[in-house]
């Protein structure tokens, strides 16, 4: 299937590992041009990535949650046919042992930085009339998920943000999706069940066998599972889809919506 995306310009937040790497080595294979921005190695792992499919790879070290950092590698990249926003998760941990510095610091690498994206790419798009933006969130804006109370309030703004801006450019030739992803085999979720083990006095492999438990196809899921579903929304395939989040979980959410 022609996706309709070679050559066109791609910019991957988070790009160097999880769910951001697998993104921009898909974007790769479908011959695109790709900025990947990440705090650490952008430029190293451009270049792997860059090698292994023969393709044009840029790399932009960056702290997404900072706005100079934004407007910088914004000037670096220009415009973007592709958006797709992605930050490390917030901090896990209940009411009582967050702090108001540690609410304002997910909401910068959560929030603020998909608006600070937006505001600089969006323009760009809308004078094209043609544009794809993709946020990542979690599953946890279905079913929040014990200790990650930062994710589950903060992310739901994003996904409101994502809808209205649908309404207000789709018509315009840009597009607005969310992605959802359960439980997927990345660093950040061997930090998550090790977090829970210790909270609840379990083993890990206990804590991870009670999520895969609760999903339909009873595993959890690989990074590359999600980029196929990120390329397919930036594609002329997807032209017709907007203002939607889809859930890539496994059926791990028990609803019928």
């Amino acid at each position: 299937m022609d996706l309709g995306i070679k050559n066109k310009k791609v910019l991957v937040c988070g790009g160097t590992k999880g769910i951001g790497r697998a993104v921009a080595d898909e974007f790769a294979k479908e011959g695109s041009l790709i900025h990947i921005i990440a705090r650490h190695d952008s430029s190293k792992i451009a270049k792997e990535i860059s090698q292994k499919y023969d393709v044009k790879v840029f790399g932009h070290d960056g702290d997404l949650s900072k706005f100079d950092d934004v407007k910088r590698i914004s000037n670096e990249v220009g415009d973007v046919d592709v958006l797709f926003i992605n930050a490390g998760g917030p901090k896990p941990g209940d009411i009582e042992d967050l702090t108001d510095e540690d609410w304002h610091t997910a909401y910068d690498l959560t929030m603020m930085s998909a608006i600070r994206l937006i505001n600089s790419f969006l323009p760009g798009m809308l004078s094209k009339k043609w544009g794809r933006i993709i946020a990542s969130t979690s599953v946890s804006v279905y079913e929040p998920i014990p200790r990650l109370l930062l994710s589950n309030s903060i992310r739901m703004a994003v996904i409101g943000l994502m809808r209205s801006l649908s309404a207000e450019h789709a018509k315009d030739g840009v597009t607005f999706n969310c992605i959802a992803p359960g439980y997927t085999l990345t660093e950040r979720i061997k930090t998550l069940f090790n977090d829970i083990a210790q909270k609840k006095h379990i083993t890990f492999e206990e804590a991870s066998k009670d999520v895969v438990g609760k999903t339909d196809i009873k595993r959890l899921a690989n990074s590359e599972e999600i980029a196929s579903t990120v390329v397919f929304l930036a594609s002329d395939r997807a032209s017709y889809i907007t203002g939607t989040t889809i859930r890539i979980d496994g059926g791990y959410v028990a609803s019928t919506l």
